[in-house]
Protein backbone atom coordinates (compact mmCIF):
# COMPACT_ATOMS: atom_id res chain seq x y z
CA UNK A 1 0.00 0.00 0.00
CA UNK A 2 1.30 3.48 -0.85
CA UNK A 3 2.08 5.65 2.11
CA UNK A 4 -0.16 7.11 3.65
CA UNK A 5 1.93 10.59 5.37
CA UNK A 6 2.26 11.66 1.93
CA UNK A 7 -0.85 14.36 1.63
CA UNK A 8 -1.84 15.74 -1.46
CA UNK A 9 -2.49 19.31 -0.32
CA UNK A 10 0.92 19.63 1.03
CA UNK A 11 2.57 18.86 -2.41
CA UNK A 12 0.23 20.96 -4.81
CA UNK A 13 1.75 22.73 -7.41
CA UNK A 14 0.77 25.32 -10.79
CA UNK A 15 1.21 22.07 -12.45
CA UNK A 16 -1.70 19.71 -12.71
CA UNK A 17 -1.90 16.35 -11.91
CA UNK A 18 -3.97 14.53 -15.00
CA UNK A 19 -3.26 11.08 -13.44
CA UNK A 20 -4.52 9.47 -10.03
CA UNK A 21 -2.46 10.66 -7.14
CA UNK A 22 -2.75 6.97 -5.70
CA UNK A 23 -0.37 5.78 -8.68
CA UNK A 24 1.83 8.17 -8.03
CA UNK A 25 2.11 7.10 -4.27
CA UNK A 26 2.19 3.48 -5.10
CA UNK A 27 4.79 4.16 -8.02
CA UNK A 28 7.31 6.88 -5.18
CA UNK A 29 6.62 3.66 -2.56
CA UNK A 30 7.86 1.13 -4.98
CA UNK A 31 11.24 3.13 -5.54
CA UNK A 32 14.46 1.10 -3.86
CA UNK A 33 15.36 3.25 -0.28
CA UNK A 34 18.85 5.54 -0.80
CA UNK A 35 21.47 2.88 -0.14
CA UNK A 36 22.03 1.83 3.70
CA UNK A 37 24.94 4.16 4.35
CA UNK A 38 24.04 6.93 2.87
CA UNK A 39 20.63 6.82 4.54
CA UNK A 40 22.01 6.67 7.79
CA UNK A 41 24.81 8.99 6.94
CA UNK A 42 21.32 11.50 6.15
CA UNK A 43 19.85 10.70 9.18
CA UNK A 44 22.76 11.25 11.41
CA UNK A 45 23.69 14.63 9.64
CA UNK A 46 20.03 15.76 11.16
CA UNK A 47 21.04 14.71 14.36
CA UNK A 48 22.21 17.54 16.14
CA UNK A 49 23.06 14.85 18.84
CA UNK A 50 25.34 13.62 16.31
CA UNK A 51 29.26 13.76 16.74
CA UNK A 52 32.26 14.12 14.08
CA UNK A 53 33.58 10.74 15.64
CA UNK A 54 29.93 8.77 14.66
CA UNK A 55 30.07 10.50 11.61
CA UNK A 56 33.28 9.20 10.27
CA UNK A 57 32.96 5.77 11.30
CA UNK A 58 29.66 5.21 9.43
CA UNK A 59 31.09 6.59 6.66
CA UNK A 60 33.66 4.50 6.43
CA UNK A 61 31.42 1.32 6.38
CA UNK A 62 30.84 2.10 2.49
CA UNK A 63 34.54 2.74 0.53
CA UNK A 64 33.05 3.58 -2.63
CA UNK A 65 30.77 6.25 -1.18
CA UNK A 66 33.57 7.57 0.92
CA UNK A 67 36.12 7.68 -1.88
CA UNK A 68 33.11 9.86 -3.65
CA UNK A 69 33.19 12.23 -0.34
CA UNK A 70 36.88 12.49 -0.61
CA UNK A 71 37.18 13.28 -4.35
CA UNK A 72 34.32 15.77 -4.36
CA UNK A 73 35.28 17.70 -0.93
CA UNK A 74 38.41 18.74 -3.13
CA UNK A 75 36.96 19.94 -6.13
CA UNK A 76 37.22 24.61 -6.02
CA UNK A 77 33.45 24.71 -4.60
CA UNK A 78 34.29 22.72 -1.23
CA UNK A 79 38.00 22.88 -0.62
CA UNK A 80 39.24 25.38 2.12
CA UNK A 81 42.57 25.76 0.54
CA UNK A 82 44.30 22.42 1.90
CA UNK A 83 43.93 19.18 0.74
CA UNK A 84 41.42 17.24 2.24
CA UNK A 85 42.91 12.98 2.50
CA UNK A 86 40.94 11.71 4.80
CA UNK A 87 37.30 11.49 6.02
CA UNK A 88 37.38 12.79 9.31
CA UNK A 89 39.31 15.86 7.72
CA UNK A 90 36.36 16.10 5.23
CA UNK A 91 33.46 16.16 8.26
CA UNK A 92 35.45 18.75 9.98
CA UNK A 93 36.22 21.23 7.62
CA UNK A 94 33.33 21.32 5.61
CA UNK A 95 30.71 20.85 7.95
CA UNK A 96 27.57 18.69 8.73
CA UNK A 97 25.24 20.95 6.25
CA UNK A 98 27.89 21.01 3.22
CA UNK A 99 28.72 17.26 3.61
CA UNK A 100 24.87 16.15 2.84
CA UNK A 101 24.97 17.95 -0.20
CA UNK A 102 28.13 15.97 -1.17
CA UNK A 103 26.74 12.59 0.12
CA UNK A 104 23.73 13.37 -1.88
CA UNK A 105 25.50 13.91 -5.21
CA UNK A 106 27.85 10.94 -4.38
CA UNK A 107 24.85 8.58 -3.69
CA UNK A 108 22.73 10.14 -7.46
CA UNK A 109 26.23 9.21 -8.91
CA UNK A 110 26.61 6.08 -7.80
CA UNK A 111 22.98 4.85 -8.40
CA UNK A 112 23.44 6.27 -11.86
CA UNK A 113 27.10 4.75 -12.52
CA UNK A 114 26.91 4.23 -16.14
CA UNK A 115 25.00 7.57 -17.56
CA UNK A 116 23.54 6.94 -20.86
CA UNK A 117 23.41 10.21 -23.23
CA UNK A 118 20.21 11.24 -21.57
CA UNK A 119 20.99 11.01 -18.16
CA UNK A 120 23.98 12.27 -19.39
CA UNK A 121 22.34 15.63 -19.95
CA UNK A 122 20.35 15.48 -16.71
CA UNK A 123 23.54 14.88 -14.17
CA UNK A 124 25.63 17.62 -16.15
CA UNK A 125 22.85 20.01 -15.50
CA UNK A 126 22.23 19.05 -11.70
CA UNK A 127 25.98 19.68 -11.25
CA UNK A 128 26.19 22.84 -12.95
CA UNK A 129 23.22 24.40 -10.87
CA UNK A 130 24.35 22.88 -7.72
CA UNK A 131 27.67 25.07 -8.39
CA UNK A 132 25.66 28.00 -9.51
CA UNK A 133 23.37 27.78 -6.39
CA UNK A 134 26.41 27.77 -3.85
CA UNK A 135 28.32 30.54 -5.83
CA UNK A 136 25.05 32.77 -5.56
CA UNK A 137 24.84 32.43 -2.29
CA UNK A 138 28.30 32.57 -0.92
CA UNK A 139 28.65 35.92 -3.57
CA UNK A 140 25.65 37.26 -1.47
CA UNK A 141 26.79 35.75 1.73
CA UNK A 142 24.14 33.89 2.68
CA UNK A 143 24.10 32.14 5.89
CA UNK A 144 22.74 29.02 4.35
CA UNK A 145 25.16 28.75 1.80
CA UNK A 146 26.20 25.47 2.73
CA UNK A 147 22.86 24.10 2.01
CA UNK A 148 21.97 25.78 -1.63
CA UNK A 149 24.91 22.80 -3.11
CA UNK A 150 22.54 19.66 -1.80
CA UNK A 151 19.12 21.81 -3.13
CA UNK A 152 20.86 22.00 -6.46
CA UNK A 153 21.16 18.33 -6.42
CA UNK A 154 18.01 17.32 -5.83
CA UNK A 155 16.28 19.94 -7.99
CA UNK A 156 16.74 16.81 -10.56
CA UNK A 157 16.36 14.24 -8.75
CA UNK A 158 12.66 13.72 -9.90
CA UNK A 159 14.47 13.31 -13.68
CA UNK A 160 17.11 10.52 -11.73
CA UNK A 161 14.02 8.51 -10.74
CA UNK A 162 12.40 8.92 -14.10
CA UNK A 163 14.69 7.32 -15.58
CA UNK A 164 15.68 4.59 -13.79
CA UNK A 165 11.69 3.20 -14.36
CA UNK A 166 11.41 1.27 -17.78
CA UNK A 167 7.68 2.43 -18.20
CA UNK A 168 9.24 6.13 -17.32
CA UNK A 169 12.31 6.37 -18.97
CA UNK A 170 11.10 5.17 -22.44
CA UNK A 171 8.61 7.93 -22.62
CA UNK A 172 11.32 10.55 -21.41
CA UNK A 173 12.89 10.65 -25.32
CA UNK A 174 8.91 12.01 -25.52
CA UNK A 175 9.80 14.87 -23.46
CA UNK A 176 12.97 15.76 -25.02
CA UNK A 177 10.93 15.71 -28.31
CA UNK A 178 8.26 17.93 -27.31
CA UNK A 179 11.22 20.51 -26.17
CA UNK A 180 12.65 20.42 -29.06
CA UNK A 181 9.59 20.90 -31.55
CA UNK A 182 7.54 23.24 -28.63
CA UNK A 183 10.76 24.86 -27.09
CA UNK A 184 8.56 24.90 -23.79
CA UNK A 185 10.38 23.82 -20.65
CA UNK A 186 10.68 20.30 -18.53
CA UNK A 187 7.53 21.11 -16.47
CA UNK A 188 5.53 21.68 -19.24
CA UNK A 189 6.58 18.42 -21.73
CA UNK A 190 6.55 16.02 -18.70
CA UNK A 191 2.78 17.54 -17.99
CA UNK A 192 1.89 16.20 -21.22
CA UNK A 193 3.63 12.84 -21.53
CA UNK A 194 3.47 11.27 -17.45
CA UNK A 195 1.02 13.43 -16.05
CA UNK A 196 2.97 15.12 -13.34
CA UNK A 197 6.39 16.91 -13.40
CA UNK A 198 10.24 16.27 -11.85
CA UNK A 199 9.89 18.44 -9.45
CA UNK A 200 6.74 16.44 -7.49
CA UNK A 201 8.35 13.22 -7.90
CA UNK A 202 11.95 14.85 -6.58
CA UNK A 203 9.81 16.72 -3.72
CA UNK A 204 7.70 13.13 -3.18
CA UNK A 205 11.05 11.12 -3.30
CA UNK A 206 13.30 13.80 -0.88
CA UNK A 207 10.13 13.26 1.88
CA UNK A 208 10.84 9.46 1.45
CA UNK A 209 14.29 10.11 2.20
CA UNK A 210 13.42 11.62 5.04
CA UNK A 211 14.77 15.57 4.15
CA UNK A 212 12.90 18.43 5.71
CA UNK A 213 9.85 19.80 4.95
CA UNK A 214 11.44 23.23 3.77
CA UNK A 215 13.72 20.84 1.60
CA UNK A 216 10.66 19.07 0.28
CA UNK A 217 8.91 22.46 -0.62
CA UNK A 218 11.94 23.97 -2.54
CA UNK A 219 12.10 20.62 -4.80
CA UNK A 220 8.74 20.61 -5.09
CA UNK A 221 8.32 24.64 -6.03
CA UNK A 222 11.64 25.38 -8.09
CA UNK A 223 9.96 25.77 -11.41
CA UNK A 224 6.77 27.88 -10.41
CA UNK A 225 6.07 30.85 -12.23
CA UNK A 226 8.12 33.90 -11.21
CA UNK A 227 4.31 35.21 -9.68
CA UNK A 228 3.87 32.96 -7.68
CA UNK A 229 6.44 34.57 -5.74
CA UNK A 230 4.93 37.47 -3.72
CA UNK A 231 6.53 37.23 -0.50
CA UNK A 232 10.49 36.64 0.02
CA UNK A 233 10.66 34.92 3.15
CA UNK A 234 13.52 32.41 3.91
CA UNK A 235 11.97 30.07 1.98
CA UNK A 236 10.96 31.10 -0.99
CA UNK A 237 14.60 33.17 -1.01
CA UNK A 238 16.51 30.06 -1.45
CA UNK A 239 13.83 28.41 -3.89
CA UNK A 240 14.71 31.58 -5.86
CA UNK A 241 18.58 31.17 -5.80
CA UNK A 242 17.63 27.82 -7.14
CA UNK A 243 15.28 28.46 -9.87
CA UNK A 244 18.14 31.60 -10.86
CA UNK A 245 20.67 28.64 -10.56
CA UNK A 246 18.49 26.83 -12.88
CA UNK A 247 18.14 29.43 -15.47
CA UNK A 248 21.68 30.30 -15.78
CA UNK A 249 22.51 26.44 -16.19
CA UNK A 250 20.26 26.62 -19.27
CA UNK A 251 21.43 29.92 -20.21
CA UNK A 252 25.05 28.48 -20.80
CA UNK A 253 23.55 25.23 -22.05
CA UNK A 254 25.33 23.25 -19.36
CA UNK A 255 23.40 20.14 -19.42
CA UNK A 256 20.11 21.83 -21.93
CA UNK A 257 18.39 19.30 -24.31
CA UNK A 258 18.17 21.13 -27.95
CA UNK A 259 15.43 23.38 -27.80
CA UNK A 260 14.89 24.30 -24.48
CA UNK A 261 13.49 27.57 -24.05
CA UNK A 262 15.41 30.79 -23.16
CA UNK A 263 14.54 31.96 -19.90
CA UNK A 264 17.29 34.76 -19.69
CA UNK A 265 14.87 37.19 -19.58
CA UNK A 266 14.02 36.64 -15.76
CA UNK A 267 17.34 36.51 -14.47
CA UNK A 268 17.66 40.07 -13.45
CA UNK A 269 14.13 40.60 -11.40
CA UNK A 270 15.04 36.99 -9.74
CA UNK A 271 18.49 38.50 -8.96
CA UNK A 272 16.92 41.63 -7.43
CA UNK A 273 14.70 40.05 -5.23
CA UNK A 274 17.40 38.02 -3.76
CA UNK A 275 19.72 40.16 -2.75
CA UNK A 276 21.76 41.42 -6.40
CA UNK A 277 22.30 45.20 -5.82
CA UNK A 278 20.60 46.98 -8.92
CA UNK A 279 23.96 49.41 -9.95
CA UNK A 280 25.84 46.05 -10.36
CA UNK A 281 23.60 43.05 -11.01
CA UNK A 282 24.22 42.46 -14.66
CA UNK A 283 28.21 42.96 -14.01
CA UNK A 284 27.49 40.38 -11.12
CA UNK A 285 25.75 37.65 -12.55
CA UNK A 286 28.14 37.77 -15.90
CA UNK A 287 30.73 36.70 -13.28
CA UNK A 288 29.43 34.30 -11.82
CA UNK A 289 28.52 32.54 -14.94
CA UNK A 290 32.06 33.01 -16.36
CA UNK A 291 33.72 31.27 -13.01
CA UNK A 292 30.70 28.67 -12.51
CA UNK A 293 31.56 27.96 -16.68
CA UNK A 294 34.98 27.47 -15.80
CA UNK A 295 34.11 25.57 -12.32
CA UNK A 296 32.44 22.79 -14.21
CA UNK A 297 35.15 22.85 -17.43
CA UNK A 298 37.30 21.86 -14.64
CA UNK A 299 35.76 19.93 -12.09
CA UNK A 300 32.46 18.18 -13.62
CA UNK A 301 34.20 14.84 -14.24
CA UNK A 302 35.04 14.80 -10.38
CA UNK A 303 31.52 14.55 -9.25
Amino acid sequence: MPDTNFNKEEFKTEKEITVDWREILAWVDDLPPMPHVASKVITSLGDPNTTAIQLCELLKKDTALTTKILKIANSALFSRQREISTINQAVMLIGFKALKGIVVAATIRQMNSDLNSIQRIVWDHSIATAMFSTNISKFLRKPYQDEMFLFGMLHSLGQFVILNFKETKNKFKDVLNIIKETSCDYSHAESQVFGFTHPLIGALVSKKWNFSAEICQIVLHYADSLETFKEINLQNEKTLILKLADILSHTLKLGTPEGYPDLSGNIKNIALMIGFKEETVLNDIENIMESTQKQFDEEENIY
